[in-house]
């Protein structure tokens, strides 16, 4: 330690600094020796240091910041190693044909309880859940207004977000994991940076509650926003700016927007329709027979699985309608609808046709989504259960009771498949481990 001291000075380092940045960097390094517990070298350090005197060790909160960060990183670093076996071991069953039913019992599906966890305000419902992309952290929305952050492996708070002044409605993370999105009963839809819990942007223009807000992937540079004064929205994050706006005909409140290349799909109502984003053609895809609370576009994996289930489908010949026999996949995407009519639907949006009729909650479904793998949906309900749907053949695979006395009002799950999030009406968030 002692040599250390001396060869900082050898530098000159008392030349290059002020009294104020060389008492700032001696401040620092001894708060840093103290928190990892290399007592003897802070007492050394202390004892040398004598040029400038050091003041005794008042632990600031940017200093737990960024301790705190190097933590993550660890962790991250750890989770980056696990998922990198688990790639390599995945590339080798691909490549061996005699493992591949080892493959498929592999896939990861809520297993069991981790931790519960209860931050927001007393009773106040979870109005949205979404992970962090690459850092051991995610993210709830309730009714008290306030966003909460959360390492879901420790089940710890390590921060929160604040700025709206009401019930936050939405959250969503853009693919890089430094900004989060949100909208609110206050009309406002605010961008935050993660790693400073500061709101850096203030989008405004919506008349009524924000129900909805997500990032447009892959790029992030967009916002779409569905609202209750009958509008969907997109905009420039970067200029703050509304870039288009999507008006409902009949005047209904729009609960959910998904935007995905050139489409926008919006759940009015009990309708869903889309508009072309570069020329705002509109069209009528579905309806429900209640309000249909959420949307999900199928991702590449789920796409592959519909349009197999499509065509695997005998006609009234007896034939399927697969390329083999003359058949043609269909272009254009898969959305899943999810209702208070207790009923999940899916969607071919190229031609407007219901595919799959998913049945058996007995209360309004609140929220849906798409395994990672693609081979379930996944949805949550007010009859306080998750069920797990299978794509492939169109079934109930597993329900798990999550809630006794609440409702399951959302739901997420772990891009890497690993974990599992629900979040209740009285202000609990479940994290299940998946296996």
């Amino acid at each position: 330690s002692y040599s250390f001291c001396t060869l900082l000075y050898s530098y000159k380092v008392e030349a290059m600094l002020t009294d104020r940045k060389r008492q700032q960097l001696h401040d620092d390094m001894l708060q840093y020796f103290e928190i990892v517990g290399f007592d003897e070298v802070a007492d050394t350090f202390k004892r040398t240091m004598q040029s400038v005197p050091v003041k005794q060790s008042v632990t600031t909160p940017a200093l737990e910041r960024k301790y705190a960060n190097i933590l993550r990183q660890a962790k991250l670093l750890s989770a980056a190693e696990e998922m990198n076996k688990q790639l390599t071991q995945q590339i080798e069953e691909l490549q061996d044909p005699s493992t591949v039913k080892r493959t498929v019992a592999k896939d990861l599906l809520p297993s069991r309880l981790l931790h519960t966890l209860e931050g927001h305000g007393s009773k106040k419902e979870i109005t949205s859940l979404c992970f962090h992309p690459a850092q051991p952290l995610c993210f709830s929305s309730a009714e008290d207004g306030k966003i909460k952050v959360w390492d879901y492996e420790s089940g710890e708070g390590t921060g929160t977000l604040l700025g709206h002044e009401g019930a936050v409605k939405c959250i969503s993370v853009d693919n890089a994991g430094e900004r989060l999105a949100s909208s609110s009963d206050d009309t406002d839809i605010r961008v935050f940076d993660i790693s400073s819990e500061t709101c850096i942007r203030r989008l405004q223009g919506h008349e009524h509650t924000v129900y909805h807000v997500e990032w447009v992937r892959p790029d992030c540079h967009l916002l779409v926003s569905a609202s209750r004064d009958g509008e969907a929205r997109l905009w420039d994050v970067a200029n703050s700016c509304v870039t288009k706006i999507f008006r409902s005909p009949e005047g209904g409140w729009m609960r959910c927007a998904r935007a995905i290349t050139n489409k926008i799909f919006v759940a009015e109502d009990k309708i869903i329709r889309s508009w072309d984003i570069s020329g705002g053609n509109e069209k009528l895809i579905g309806y429900h027979d209640h309000v249909i609370e959420k949307l999900a576009v199928a991702n590449e994996g789920a796409t592959e699985i519909i349009r197999n289930s499509i065509f695997a489908t005998p006609d009234e010949n007896g034939r399927s309608g697969s390329p083999e026999n003359g058949g043609k996949y269909p272009e254009g995407h898969f959305l899943a609808s999810a209702g208070r009519d207790k009923m999940i639907f899916i969607w071919n949006t190229s031609n407007c046709s219901k595919v799959m009729t998913l049945g058996g909650h007995k209360d309004w479904v609140r929220d849906i989504v798409f395994h990672p793998t693609g081979k379930y949906l996944i949805s949550g309900s007010d009859d306080g259960t998750v069920i797990i749907w299978s794509l492939i053949d169109s079934r109930k695979l597993r329900s798990i009771t999550v809630q006794d006395t609440s409702f399951v009002s959302a739901i997420s799950y772990h891009p890497a498949g690993r974990y599992f999030l629900t979040g209740s009406s009285d202000n609990q968030i479940t994290i299940h481990k998946c296996e």
